[in-house]
Formats: structure tokens, C-alpha cells, sequence
């Protein structure tokens, strides 16, 4: 492929496509809004289509792919296939399926058997060499999750072609503690931690969601870093807010999966709510008997999923946005350093924030420290908390102006695509 811009071409190595329905493909694709789209090009391994015109030169490979290589090793046809960008308008899903299903024990299993069966496979023959070799990429950019494999076939891409090596941290699956001692679960911890520590040794720059992650992984990694927020396609437009004393109304966005634990502090909140004179719109695509206690009298109305440019114009005509996570000490250790992709859209929107959570996860402290919106740790607060909030005009402006501050300062996609942009060319020049 000819470089008519002269950009270094980026081989995207990740589990989802650049996509509006899923938050890590979004992200990922926002870090690259302003780069040169042939000079992009992805390897991906959920079965998904892209729909974010980052690139047009995709290569997908799924599980099921792989698993009838193996079944089938007399086959004589390539593993897995090109794909093409789709324009897509219609539902977005607002929840991905649920990645805590199971036990850990039970996971730990499949996630060695599925990298058994990727190595079995021998899927980079014929059409996935000849794709990458015709690209002929000047640098790796892989996403890892825990799965060993991807981070192997990035290392093998890195070192077969004497490129650099760039890492995109969204997750803490090695700062996690060990959750249990059974023999699979240590088998796939050591595989996956020493997986991980060649790659982190190898990489040439490590590029972080969120302060937290890249303040505890630099603990452990002394690599060149910078953390680079999600951003928002929502331009920061501050305007004075006032609020009904009665019928007011919230929207809460999102992934409401059984295992997420969302639904007992939403619920909590949404009764603080209503008592307080309102409601909670809520719009989700998950599905099951918990969603049951969603209802008017608990404060809110359930609604199907709509598109997510739909959910950013109903979230501007509310009143306040809601964001919820479990408090449980162990959804607190798990979450630890989540930092919910929603939180760009909310911080752009014009509309107060309501934050039900610990201060302990990555997401919320960012509002609490600071000042982006309310606050609330604990049930008891629930109600006082709100009553005192939605009746202080003052300070609920005051928490937009400060809130659109840092959508324009981290969140903004132009200035963000440009710093992606100077640490693949910096990383490049300073080639490994």
C-alpha cells in the first residue's frame, strides 16, 4: 500500500472493531479521528463490524473461526476473512455480555483452553501474513485485555518486522489480586503475568485511560507513558441551568447486566429520587427478572435502548445525569480502576451530574476531586444529599462550567487524536 501522507502506518491489534457499540472500540477509535485512515488498519477478534470511518482495512479473526481450524485441520482455506466498514445508524447496544459469567474458576479454564486452541490453530498462514505484509505497518498498537494470545501475536508482529511496539492500558488485569488458588487459576495468572511482562518489555510507550492506571502500572513498568482520556464528539456548550421544584427528571444510560451489580444502588437512588420530586429515565439494552424493580414505584421509568446520538439528545433535555456503580467491597476491588467511557459524553452535556458510588473507583473519584458534579458514598446520603442539591441553582452551574472545562482540557477529540498522533510519530523516529 502506498503512503502518500508519510504518516507511520498503525496495525490496531484488539479484540473489538472500531465501533459505537462497544465501549473499548470507541475509545480506541477516538484516539485516532485526526490520523490519516490509510494509514490505519485493524485486526480484530470479536464478531462484530466496524462502523466508525477510522479505517477501511480490517482483518478479523472470531473464535469460531479458529475452533473449526482445529476441528477441521484439512481445510484449505484461509482462517477468518477481510471485512468492510458499515454505516450504522440504528440501535446502539448499550451493554456488552456480561464478562463475569461463571466462576473464576470456571473462566480460568476456558481462557486456557481458548489460547490452546488460537495456538492450534495456526491461523496466521496464507491470508493473515499476506494481509499484514501487503499493509506493511511501521508500528503495533495492541489493546490486550487478558487474553495471552493477542499479546503474543503483537510481540511476533513486532519482532518479525523490527517495528515499535505501543500499548493502549484501558484495564488492571495484572494489578488485580489472585482471587483464588485453585490450579487453573494460577496456571492462567502465571501464563497471562508473564505474557504480559515480555510484552511490557518490549514496548516502546504505554498509552492509559486514566491517571490511576497509569500512576499503579508505572510502579511496576518503567516505560515512556501518557494517559489519554475517552473523548466526546459533544461540544461544551455551559448555559444556566434551573431545575422544577417538582417533576424533575435524571437518565441514566448503560450496561445494567446482572453481574455489573448496577441495579440495587440504582434503584436506591431512584427512591431518594422520587422522594425528592422526580424521576429516573433509564435506557438499556440488558435483559432479565432483576430489572424487575426498575419500575415508577421505585422512582423510575425503563426504556429500551435507543441510538447513542438519541441518548446524548434526551440527556440534554434532562434535567441531571446519573452515573452508578455497586458499593460492595468487591465490586469496589474489581472496579477499582474503571473509568466509564460514558463519563466524556456526561461531562460535555450541559447537565449537572448525580454520582452514586465509593470515591475508591477511578470514575468517580475524577468528579470528586474535581468538583465535576455530586457526589454520593453511602445510602444514607441519598436523600439530604439530593433535597440539597437540586434546590442550589448555584452550584449546579457551577459544576457544569467546571465539568465542560475538563470535557475542552482532557476530553476533546481533536486535541486528544493529536497527541496519539505525536507519540507514534515520536515512538517511530526513536525506533526500537
Amino acid at each position: 500500500m502506498i503512503n502518500i501522507s508519510n504518516l507511520p502506518k498503525v496495525l490496531i491489534i484488539s479484540h473489538t472493531s472500531f465501533t459505537k457499540s462497544d465501549s473499548m472500540g470507541s475509545t480506541l477509535a477516538s484516539y485516532l479521528t485526526e490520523y490519516d485512515s490509510d494509514c490505519v488498519a485493524q485486526f480484530y477478534i470479536k464478531d462484530m463490524q466496524p462502523d466508525i470511518p477510522v479505517c477501511d482495512n480490517y482483518y478479523r479473526v472470531t473464535d469460531s473461526d479458529v475452533l473449526n481450524k482445529v476441528l477441521h485441520p484439512f481445510l484449505r482455506k484461509n482462517v477468518g476473512n477481510q471485512v468492510d466498514l458499515i454505516s450504522v445508524d440504528g440501535i446502539a447496544r448499550l451493554a456488552v455480555k456480561d464478562k463475569k459469567s461463571g466462576s473464576i474458576k470456571s473462566r480460568a479454564f476456558r481462557m486456557i483452553l481458548r489460547n490452546i486452541i488460537w495456538i492450534l490453530s495456526d491461523f496466521q498462514k496464507k491470508g493473515f501474513n499476506k494481509w499484514v505484509e501487503d499493509f506493511s505497518p511501521d508500528v503495533v498498537l495492541v489493546q490486550p485485555g487478558d487474553f495471552s494470545f493477542l499479546i503474543k501475536l503483537a510481540l511476533k508482529i513486532s519482532k518479525k518486522l523490527n517495528i515499535p511496539l505501543i500499548v493502549h492500558q484501558s484495564e488492571s488485569y495484572y494489578l488485580k489480586p489472585y482471587f483464588s488458588k485453585s490450579l487453573d487459576y494460577l496456571l492462567f495468572r502465571w501464563q497471562f503475568k508473564k505474557t504480559f511482562e515480555k510484552m511490557m518489555k518490549r514496548a516502546s510507550f504505554c498509552i492509559y485511560l486514566c491517571d490511576a492506571l497509569e500512576n499503579d502500572y508505572k510502579k511496576y513498568f518503567d516505560i515512556p507513558s501518557a494517559t489519554i482520556y475517552k473523548s466526546t464528539d459533544i461540544i461544551p456548550e455551559p448555559q444556566s441551568h434551573t431545575v422544577p421544584e417538582q417533576g424533575f427528571r435524571c437518565i441514566y444510560g448503560g450496561n445494567l447486566g446482572k453481574a455489573v451489580g448496577r441495579v440495587e444502588p440504582l434503584v436506591q437512588l431512584g427512591m431518594a429520587v422520587k422522594k425528592c420530586g422526580g424521576i429516573i429515565d433509564v435506557y438499556t439494552s440488558s435483559s432479565g427478572d432483576h430489572l424487575a424493580l426498575l419500575n415508577k414505584e421505585n422512582g423510575i421509568v425503563l426504556h429500551p435502548a435507543i441510538s447513542n446520538d438519541e441518548l446524548v439528545e434526551k440527556t440534554k433535555k434532562s434535567d441531571f445525569v446519573i452515573h452508578i456503580e455497586n458499593r460492595s467491597k468487591e465490586h469496589i476491588l474489581d472496579l477499582k480502576y474503571a473509568f466509564s467511557t460514558k463519563i466524556a459524553d456526561m461531562l460535555a452535556c450541559g447537565r449537572p451530574s448525580i454520582i452514586y458510588g465509593s470515591a475508591e473507583i477511578a470514575g468517580i473519584r475524577y468528579f470528586a476531586e474535581n468538583n465535576l458534579g455530586l457526589i454520593i458514598e453511602t445510602s444514607e446520603e441519598l436523600y439530604p444529599k439530593i433535597k440539597e442539591f437540586i434546590s442550589d441553582t448555584r452550584r449546579q452551574n457551577e459544576c457544569i462550567k467546571r465539568a465542560c472545562e475538563f470535557a475542552k482540557l482532557n476530553h476533546n477529540p481533536i486535541i486528544n487524536s493529536q497527541k496519539t498522533k505525536d507519540i507514534i510519530l515520536s515512538v517511530c523516529r526513536n525506533k526500537v
